[in-house]
């Protein structure tokens, strides 16, 4: 007799914000990892150009570039990281005007580097937002899981590279699977040493156990910063455990079962599909 399976799907559309990590503590350590990566481009890149715009409010970057192209300092005006005579198309960038301020070929008084100071606090945080849905196959007679699909959209505010987006999205979506499936720290109960210290005994996901995975961004910007940004690839892991534990649930609804603690090995799925078949009986 061929072996029964279980379709079921489940989604969850889950804020990044306000949400805390459970489980394994070595899968808690890299979602904060994670979320340190994916703030560092709302966070410096905000510096960096508030410095750009400092230097471009300062005096001598308008004169430099006067300077550097023989008009009047009224005939600068500065757009899209360049220094432009107004009504012409003569221009030069900032860097060069940077560069020009060191090389020696502008008057005594403008030379030397160009600086550009910039005080931010991000007193209003800007958090990423992401729907998953995930499809899974489970066989009650092993309690095997298998992830037959998964969809991601992601809210990251303005996308400065697509691509990379994409790649942190899938890398966040297998170690999301993987925290919910397989991976668990265990230690000795008397002890307290950890049994779980090397990859012959934590287990990872593999390429094998993992669809391809379906991603898409949707570009809203963000309002609590000038460059419109949000938080990128927290919308891999953070959802992934609630829209695989969902879909599981789901699939077993069936048999009764209303929960199933993480991770969710065909062990823990097994002994909860037949757990629930003893109550039903029992009574």
């Amino acid at each position: 007799m061929t072996t029964r399976k279980i379709l079921a799907i489940a989604a969850a559309a889950i804020a990044t914000a306000g949400l805390t990590a459970c489980g394994s503590s070595g899968a808690v350590g890299r979602l904060a990892e994670l979320k340190r990566v994916a703030r560092t481009c709302p966070a410096h890149a905000q510096f960096a150009a508030y410095v750009a715009w400092d230097v471009r409010r300062t005096l001598r970057g308008p004169r430099i570039a006067a300077a550097r192209l023989e008009v009047a300092e009224a005939d600068i005006e500065f757009s899209q990281g360049r220094f432009v005579v107004t009504g012409t198309d003569r221009a030069v960038g900032l860097f060069e005007t940077a560069a020009a301020a060191l090389d020696g070929n502008v008057p005594a008084d403008l030379r030397g580097p160009l600086v550009g100071i910039s005080d931010q606090v991000m007193s209003i945080p800007s958090y990423a937002y992401t729907c998953a849905v995930c499809e899974v196959e489970v066989d009650p007679e092993t309690g095997l899981v298998e992830i037959v699909g998964y969809v991601s959209i992601d809210d990251c505010g303005r996308a400065v590279n697509p691509m990379l987006i994409h790649g942190q999205s899938h890398g966040g979506i297998a170690q999301g699977i993987g925290q919910a499936l397989s991976e668990q720290c265990v230690y000795d109960r008397s002890s307290g040493q950890l049994l779980s210290a090397s990859l012959m005994d934590y287990a990872v996901p593999r390429a094998d156990e993992l669809p391809l995975f379906k991603t898409e961004i949707s570009e809203v910007p963000s309002t609590t910063n000038p460059l419109g940004m949000r938080g990128g690839s927290e919308g891999g892991i953070t959802p992934g455990l609630a829209a695989v534990a969902n879909a599981i649930v789901d699939a077993l609804a069936e048999f009764g079962v209303e929960h199933i603690e993480l991770p969710a090995t065909p062990e823990r799925i097994w002994r909860a599909i037949h757990r629930s078949h003893s109550q039903v009986q029992g009574r």
